[in-house]
């Protein structure tokens, strides 16, 4: 067992008590057959997202004034940390809408769409999703050209994005568009409703994290109005800046969903080798074995460690880029790591689905490239550092 390294986020919200909350849920709710169901079917769990309200969580980063729970991004991180270590896509589709509802509308929503978002939100009556990944525009996601045209009073969207995760179910789309030819000053986020015409997507078959209903999506000739862009029409061509202001929070989010896996597979490949190797002549007490264990819970432990030391100069308002982006590749390497390490100690054993360590090595792997690949990572901790 371990604990959560202190964060320093605002009195009043306590993370052992968030932790204990989500384990509860996932025993209650998230049997083991579950989770293999879920991932062998490729079903998206919404039935736990509408379950997942019980607890009483999908407000952690809402203010209280809309209904929510008052706390800052970094408090969301045993949810994501608890989740992933027993249903890793459900962290994935629940940290979707904390980060780009939640966290999007409430730092950079207009006070209408804060009134009208906010409490819904909290409430878990809506699903948000976030389209920004093109075919062409990848870890350069700058050079996204998803237009949107203004034309007698509203505005026609047209492109395609690639990887946008519940883009089939969602209920808003946040989708980034070039509304002018600047680079980074030309680009801005809508807020467009799933139900408009023109609006589509295809679902996309993958290797990990089945069930997020991860899809391309299309536009052709959507509709928007002025009132659409988030933070209203004034916010024009600032869509760059909006989402700069959450890429600490995501890659904290990715940090914690990599160390629940990790954590997963550790407690799988411990249990199997206290089970298995000490009936087969010793093996248990082999040497090999027991260090590459200790080498997987020291590893892990370190990312957990600067995981959560970012996350509290994150939460104290400190600038904190280069921690945020070291912990969210270290953490996803390490996990990736572990995850593969899980699965040679299982031998034969950890390519059959009758253990866990293959799930997790393939959810994990998408880990160290969404939110920002490990290199282009380790290019902004380079810039961080002076080189």
């Amino acid at each position: 067992m371990y604990t959560t390294p202190q964060t320093g986020t605002r009195p009043g919200l306590d993370q052992a008590a968030i932790r204990a909350t989500v384990r509860d849920f996932v025993e209650r709710e998230i049997p083991p057959d579950r989770a293999r169901a879920i991932d062998q079917n490729d079903e998206y769990p919404s039935d736990l997202l509408d379950k997942f309200g019980q607890t009483g969580l999908w407000g952690i980063n809402i203010a209280e004034e809309y209904g929510g729970l008052g706390g800052c991004p970094v408090d969301a991180l045993p949810i994501y940390e608890e989740l992933s270590r027993r249903l890793p896509v459900l962290a994935w589709v629940i940290g979707n809408i904390l980060l780009y509802g939640n966290d999007i509308i409430g730092k950079s929503g207009s006070p209408e769409q804060k009134e009208y978002y906010l409490p819904r939100l909290a409430q878990g009556e809506l699903r948000f999703s976030f389209a920004l990944t093109e075919p062409n525009a990848g870890s350069d996601a700058a050079k996204i050209s998803t237009k949107a045209t203004f034309r007698e009073g509203h505005y026609l969207i047209t492109g395609s994005k690639m990887f946008i995760t519940g883009a089939g179910v969602s209920d808003v789309v946040v989708t980034m568009t070039r509304t002018a030819p600047s680079k980074y000053r030309g680009i801005t986020a809508f807020l467009v409703p799933t139900a408009t015409p023109g609006y589509s997507t295809s679902h996309l078959k993958k290797l990990g994290y089945q069930g997020s209903d991860t899809c391309a999506v299309h536009y052709e000739d959507v509709q928007v109005t002025p009132s659409h862009i988030l933070g209203g029409e004034s916010c024009l061509n600032q869509g760059w800046g909006q989402m700069v202001k959450l890429l600490n929070s995501e890659r904290l989010a990715l940090a914690s969903c990599s160390l629940g896996i990790g954590q997963a597979v550790l407690d799988e490949t411990i249990a199997y080798a206290k089970e298995r190797f000490h009936l087969a002549q010793g093996r248990w007490q082999h040497q090999a074995i027991r260090h590459a264990l200790v080498d997987m819970a020291t590893e892990l432990e370190a990312a957990r460690h600067l995981t959560y030391h970012a996350a509290r100069l994150e939460g104290a308002g400190i600038e904190c880029v280069r921690e945020t982006s070291m912990a969210k590749y270290f953490a996803s390497e390490t996990a990736k790591k572990i995850a593969l390490q899980g699965v040679e100690i299982l031998g034969r054993d950890g390519a059959t689905l009758a253990f866990d360590c293959q799930r997790a090595l393939r959810d994990v792997l998408v880990l160290s490239i969404g939110g920002g690949t490990t290199q282009i990572q380790k290019n902004i901790v380079a810039r961080q550092m002076g080189l």
